[in-house]
């Protein structure tokens, strides 16, 4: 057995891989080093680098979330896990980040919109179809469809037999000028009446009359259905005086135009309502059936 004297010595004298040379014994030969060590530096510098990418891809992330960015936040996290967008350049990817939060903007104003309006029935406006036999033609509903009527203040009147779909026209018009931009907002004539006289009492009738200014579109259904107070007469005068000339109406109801007089039972009023209406309107008559009446079938279940 050698001493450990000559086993040390033996091992030194073995070639040996060390740093970026080959040493043998004490004489050493440059010979590229394949030892994972030699890389190490280089591995945890990127490794930062990562790191620090991340904090400040995170850190953007909460920024623009805490300035209400959430479409920039949500379509950034997209973008860092999509290699498509590794190669576009700057301009372009914060061009698509800013696009991003653009229409989530509008699609959420959109919501809000369509609920503040209230409309009763969800309606679709390119599912109105024109049917003249019914009372209205293809080339108005498309007119009306357009809302280029609305900046000009004009009125719409629609009247028909129970369930002929005056309230779903409506709406679908409503609908339409909400997706223009513009706000709407749907009542049933007795039920507004009736809040709007209760205020009467407390001071603030001004007040909650003026807020229906707001509102560039104002649809009021079931005119004519129910009997109106004196009250409530002078009420709809002054709703309709309001918006005369500035704010588009929407008047939906069984009773036809030549009928109201009739209905509203004061000359006095009845002749400044109907002449505040009198200019730039448009008459919708719908004929036919309640289109809710159909028989049951168990061919559609």
């Amino acid at each position: 057995m050698q001493p450990v004297s000559r086993l040390s010595g033996a091992i030194r004298s073995m070639p040996m891989r060390c740093g970026r040379f080959l040493t043998v014994g004490r004489k050493s030969c440059p010979v590229l080093s394949r030892n994972p060590r030699r890389h190490r530096p280089k591995i945890f510098a990127v490794q930062a680098i990562i790191r620090r990418m991340t904090m400040q891809h995170e850190h953007i992330v909460a920024l623009a979330r805490e300035l209400s960015l959430a479409g920039f936040a949500d379509t950034l996290n997209r973008q860092a896990k999509d290699p498509f967008f590794a190669d576009m350049a700057f301009v372009e990817r914060l061009a698509a980040l800013l696009i991003a939060e653009k229409e989530r903007r509008a699609a959420s104003r959109l919501t809000r919109m369509l609920n503040e309006a209230k409309l009763p029935i969800k309606a679709a406006p390119e599912e109105l179809i024109g049917d003249e036999a019914r009372g209205f033609k293809t080339s108005i509903m498309r007119e009306l469809l357009k809302c280029s009527w609305i900046p000009f203040a004009w009125n719409v009147l629609i009247s028909g037999e129970t369930g002929t779909g005056k309230s779903w026209i409506a709406s679908c018009i409503a609908t339409a000028a909400i997706r223009a931009g513009h706000k709407a907002r749907y009542y049933k004539v007795s039920d507004l009446l009736y809040s709007l006289s209760m205020t009467l009492e407390d001071g603030v009738y001004l007040r909650e009359r003026e807020k229906l200014s707001k509102f560039r579109l104002l649809i009021l259904d079931d005119f004519g259905k129910v009997a109106m107070s004196e009250t409530e007469k002078s009420i709809l005068f002054d709703i309709i005086e309001d918006r005369s000339g500035t704010l588009s109406t929407i008047i939906v109801g069984q009773r036809p135009y030549n009928d109201w007089h009739g209905f509203i039972d004061n000359p006095v009023i009845a002749d400044a309502i109907l002449d505040r209406l009198s200019r730039d309107r448009h008459h919708i008559k719908l004929r036919g059936e309640s289109l809710r009446r159909r028989e049951a079938s168990f061919d559609g279940l």
